[in-house]
């Protein structure tokens, strides 16, 4: 019998009582979800609106519709297309990076019984400190003069070195700093999809013979692809959007070699007061995150 079937052969008030416990769940969870909906879709809809004027001064006086043209001007613009390139980079080397500590991680604590909630616990700690704490502590671990890093290198015998005078080592340095913040949630969220794999899966395994690299890329990463889907999107999305540990660590420099998107956005709307154009690289940052969120989505079946 189907579950039609067996509902409508209920009495009224047990199908009412049903249909409330059914529905009661969604109408908790709407006010939440109608709240970040108004509040977003409001920001996102001026955004948009505000990407297709031009102020004729400052940001006073009545503005003018100039249509595409914003946008056309920054793919125009060198220094656009350098923040281009650089977030390419960046959110490239991040979710490389974010992945195989998100996945490394999650495989450690899976091993991990008795302690595990413990250690989970600590894992989480870099995802609680504050993007500009993150990009302080950093500089002062990689720090010209006093950094850690350079007195284990002197004390070893060898030279220091200016990390942030490098654009080669400065964005390097930027993407450990955001993988090594931002990966906890991933790491949880790919231990949780370890946690639910049947433990007879991996007997069934050893049975037949399967080395451990075998396993893991036969067994176990087909059994967490949505966690690894999911995990994908959130790197991508804290990785287009950083502006905080990049700002607190670099602000943009050297010269502009690690400027991306988020800080020329910036720039543009509260130092070079071109609120239109820092808009439109907004509407760009969203649409690119939604476009690799409905990719991975369609792929990993999130």
């Amino acid at each position: 019998m189907s579950v039609e079937q067996g509902v409508m052969g209920k009495p009224p008030s047990a199908r009412k009582r049903l249909r409330l416990k059914t529905v009661f769940p969604y109408l908790l969870i709407f006010p939440a979800i109608f709240m970040v909906i108004w509040i977003l879709g409001i920001s996102v809809i001026e955004s948009f609106i505000l990407s297709l004027q031009r102020f004729p001064f400052f940001i006073t006086g009545v503005p003018e519709f100039v249509g595409v043209q914003n946008y056309l001007d920054l793919f125009r613009s060198m220094v656009f297309q350098s923040s281009l390139r650089v977030s390419l980079i960046f959110v490239a080397g991040s979710i490389a990076l974010g992945m195989l500590i998100s996945l490394g991680f999650a495989l450690a604590l899976y091993k991990l019984v008795k302690s595990r909630r413990y250690f989970s616990a600590l894992a989480l700690l870099p995802y609680l400190i504050s993007g500009v704490a993150i990009g302080t502590m950093w500089r002062f671990l990689f720090s010209g003069d006093v950094g850690l890093i350079n007195m284990i290198l002197r004390s070893i015998g060898q030279s220091g070195v200016a990390w942030f005078s490098n654009p080669t080592w400065a964005l390097l340095i930027l993407i450990l700093a955001n993988a090594w913040g931002r990966s906890p949630v991933s790491t949880m969220v790919m231990l949780s999809g370890l946690q639910s794999i049947d433990p007879e899966i991996y007997d069934a395994a050893k049975i037949d013979g399967c080395t451990p690299w075998k396993t893991l890329w036969h067994v176990t990463l087909p059994q967490i692809k949505p966690q690894f889907g999911f995990s994908l999107i959130w790197l991508n999305f804290v990785a287009f959007s950083m502006f905080d540990i990049v700002l607190a660590m670099t602000r943009g420099g050297p010269g502009r070699s690690t400027e991306v998107l988020a800080v020329r956005m910036y720039y543009l709307a509260f130092e070079h007061f071109d609120v239109p154009g820092g808009a439109a690289i907004l509407i760009m940052l969203l649409l690119a995150n939604i476009i690799v969120s409905a990719v991975v989505l369609k792929y990993f079946k999130v």
